[in-house]
């Protein structure tokens, strides 16, 4: 609970808000309706208030989502959809050459062959000084 006094914390999750959103919304206003103890369940009617500030249209939208649904559950990408995707862009930028042979394919910075460190100064520049400081 304390994470959600954190303004650090809650600027990710509203940041982030397409992949958190369904994973907490539905779960703690389950919880703040039919949690057995009092206190916890005063704590969860404050957080789903905060969730609700947060971005009232996200809230909403979290708590349409059927219970069976994957978005629920999302941890990590599902490699299979992002194969298909990654499939429909190379498809996309094929065509693309072929209409204009002077098209190239912008470069993806996030890819599992690729550092973002490698796309991102600002990050390269962090993960130096860690790297420096470590050292």
């Amino acid at each position: 609970m304390c994470f959600f006094e954190n303004d650090y914390f809650l600027s990710k999750l509203k940041a982030y808000r397409e992949i958190t959103f369904p994973m907490l919304v539905p779960v703690i206003v389950e919880l703040s309706d039919k949690h057995w103890h009092k206190i916890l369940q005063e704590s969860l009617v404050a957080l789903k208030t905060i969730l609700s500030e947060i971005d009232p249209i996200a809230f909403e939208e979290a708590l349409k989502i059927p219970k069976n649904d994957e978005r629920r559950f999302i941890v990590k990408p599902n490699t299979d959809k992002r194969d298909k995707l990654d499939q429909k862009w190379n498809k996309l930028n094929t065509s693309l050459k072929a209409t204009n042979p002077g098209f190239e394919q912008p470069v993806v910075p996030f890819r599992s062959n690729k550092l973002v460190m490698e796309y991102n100064n600002l990050y390269k520049k962090i993960y130096d000084k860690e790297k420096f400081m470590n050292d």
